[in-house]
């Protein structure tokens, strides 16, 4: 009884602790929120195509450390979590506070189990997940670094959908960017389909998805100096032949 009641204070204490480094978070973001935007200034398009209900996993191409910052901040706006390299999570207090923040801590360079059960958990229980496919920061200076094939399998597995994020360039400080919302889509003609048999073919198809929404982005910043109105009102003209 004496050992029951022990380890039920210890569950309280740790809710407790968790329910205090939550709150911590939620506030440190609320403050850092408009400071981030200034220091970082980042237009997101195509906001109407990003669904806030039900689960998703979401793809980006990869800059810099500041690149999950206008996602979680402005765009999935709750029941999210990001895949943060393993290495940040080692301060303890760090940690915590990632962890709050939805992070999912993954070991790169190997098969990470623990990490992709998690994500597939947490699409399982319809939230979102913001992955980074390239697995490391593209420094290449193409538009996209080869994926990690087990990326597109999670959302194959969990019959979720991917949507894809691009942003057209990397961050930089008070330097405006933009982040631009992809049609979300899904693997559902590989449903039936052994998954080790196509495990290249949907992340090919991933691929493709992400970079027809760069190929969209750049469109619209280089031709329409980032004004998504007059993008949308082009295409329309386009369609009606005028």
């Amino acid at each position: 009884m004496s050992e029951q009641t022990g380890a039920d204070k210890k569950n309280k204490k740790k809710k407790k602790k968790k329910h205090r480094i939550n709150a911590l978070s939620r506030f440190v973001a609320f403050l850092a929120r408009p400071l981030l935007w200034l220091i970082y200034p980042t237009r997101i398009l195509a906001k109407e195509r990003f669904p806030q209900e039900g689960g998703a996993l979401c793809v980006c191409n990869h800059f810099s450390a500041m690149d999950a910052n206008p996602i979680l901040a402005r765009l999935v706006k709750k029941k999210r979590h990001v895949m943060i390299k393993a290495e940040m999570f080692k301060n303890r207090l760090v940690g915590d506070f990632l962890r709050a923040m939805g992070g999912i801590p993954v070991r790169r360079g190997e098969a990470d189990l623990a990490a992709v059960k998690e994500v597939m958990s947490a699409l399982n229980k319809g939230e979102k997940v913001v992955v980074f496919p390239e697995g490391t920061r593209n420094t290449s200076g193409v538009d996209l670094q080869p994926l990690k094939n087990g990326v597109a399998l999670m959302a194959l597995k969990t019959k979720s959908q991917v949507i894809p994020l691009m942003y057209y360039k990397k961050a930089g400080f008070f330097k405006k960017n933009y982040l631009m919302v992809g049609t979300p889509f899904s693997f559902e003609e590989y449903y039936d389909k052994p998954a080790h048999e196509i495990e290249g073919e949907v992340t090919a198809l991933m691929r493709e998805k992400m970079l027809a929404t760069k190929k969209e982005l750049d469109e619209i910043v280089e031709k329409f100096c980032g004004n998504y109105k007059k993008y949308l009102a082009a295409k329309e003209a386009e369609r009606n032949g005028n």
